[in-house]
């Protein structure tokens, strides 16, 4: 796995430059998986990350699909997720909430935010 941490995050997004820019802003501090789909992140999330950046219009479904099929799995279900996402209002942030998320993140983000929300719910350096 690429990187140099301890702390491995799935970054799932379809937009690789998204995903490119999750990855620098948070640093060579941790390893990182990435998916564009569905089908790619309920594969690589079976690998345990220590947290899963999850975008919600993914191919192959949806987001919330992702963080559902964590959430029922008992080996899966403790992995931190934080939803990254366009869609903002506010009825969307609790529909996310209320499937298991960890955090909510709206498009587009600060990075300090990012950065922020990863060291607290994976740990690692700030």
């Amino acid at each position: 796995m690429p990187g140099g941490g301890e702390i491995t995050i799935l970054v799932v997004d379809d937009e690789p430059r998204l995903r490119e820019l999750m990855k620098v802003a948070l640093g060579s501090r941790y390893t990182f998986l990435e998916a564009g789909d569905v089908g790619e992140a309920l594969a690589l999330v079976r690998s345990r990350p220590d947290l899963v950046l999850l975008d919600v219009m993914i191919p192959g479904g949806s987001g919330l699909d992702v963080l559902r099929e964590i959430r029922r799995d008992p080996d899966l279900g403790r992995i931190p997720v934080v939803i990254v996402s366009a869609w903002q209002a506010a009825e969307d942030r609790r529909a996310a909430l209320d499937e298991g998320a960890d955090a909510f993140l709206g498009k587009p983000f600060p990075l300090e935010e990012l950065t922020a929300i990863v060291h607290t719910l994976a740990g690692g350096p700030p």
